[in-house]
């Protein structure tokens, strides 16, 4: 049994049964590409420490196999408040997805945080919910849980929470921020804009704004998602943890008519 999105092999990233996603069994989702690429630009550098990430987006340049996978990462601008930092995917030799994110230097201010409730009813007064539309039996959708807060699934906006069953990669931490990014990358699947068995909607990107750093293993989605006739669409979404609301996710899609 997988117990890890992704093994490490020396310089390699090798993609577990975990990461199917539900459009091919050969493919992976998106979250946790996206999820090795965020990490990978938030611990950069002898500086990392010393700044946060508060942006990330994710370009998908094509299917990411389920395969080995080679990870690198630039300091694409090093300036003294605000860090541009380049990382990217290949497999084979061929890159398959990159991404930009953005640092900014953590400052100690005597700024009163405001604080907010969470807002989603908690997560443990709600029951499960599996997703129906994999083609695989083990995939994505058995890594991670959901539950449903708001909403009904496939017939318009949907609010719930979501946390990741298994580390991103084996025998290594996950980061609140690379769990965020497994996670919100599905915005689209807890939301979708038409109905999965006669659709399919890809995204190409994902883009993530952390107002503040998330907390804990849950992330709350407050999600809406359109497709429309010339074939293109959005996904987007509220995030919140357990101690309130922190940041903002969203997705440009693909519609096509699902093949049988």
């Amino acid at each position: 049994m997988d117990d890890a999105f992704f093994v490490r092999e020396g310089p390699r990233l090798v993609a577990t049964a975990l990461t199917r996603g539900p459009w091919s069994n050969e493919h992976q989702h998106g979250g946790p590409p996206a999820a090795l690429l965020a990490g990978a630009i938030e611990r950069v550098g002898d500086e990392a420490a010393q700044f946060r990430l508060v942006r990330v987006t994710v370009e998908f340049l094509r299917p990411v196999p389920i395969a080995p996978l080679e990870l690198s990462v630039e300091m694409v601008r090093a300036g003294k408040q605000a860090q541009r930092v380049g990382a990217t995917l290949s497999a084979g030799g061929v890159e398959v997805a990159r991404a930009l994110g953005l640092r900014l230097r953590r400052q100690g201010l005597e700024v009163a945080e405001r604080s907010a409730a969470p807002p989603l009813p908690h997560p443990d007064t709600l029951s499960p919910y599996r997703f129906s539309f994999f083609r695989h039996e083990v995939a994505y959708h058995t890594a991670i849980e959901l539950r449903i807060a708001r909403g009904t699934w496939a017939k318009g906006p949907v609010d719930g929470w979501m946390r990741p069953l298994f580390p991103l990669v084996r025998g290594e931490p996950t980061s609140a921020y690379e769990r965020v990014l497994i996670l919100a990358d599905a915005e689209s699947g807890v939301c979708p804009p038409l109905d999965p068995d006669r659709w399919t909607f890809l995204n190409p990107d994902l883009t993530v704004y952390f107002g503040r750093e998330p907390r804990g293993e849950w992330l709350g989605l407050q999600i809406t998602s359109e497709a429309h006739a010339d074939g293109t669409g959005l996904a987007q979404s509220a995030l919140s943890d357990l101690d309130g609301p922190f940041g903002r996710a969203a997705q440009s899609l693909v519609v096509a008519p699902r093949p049988p």
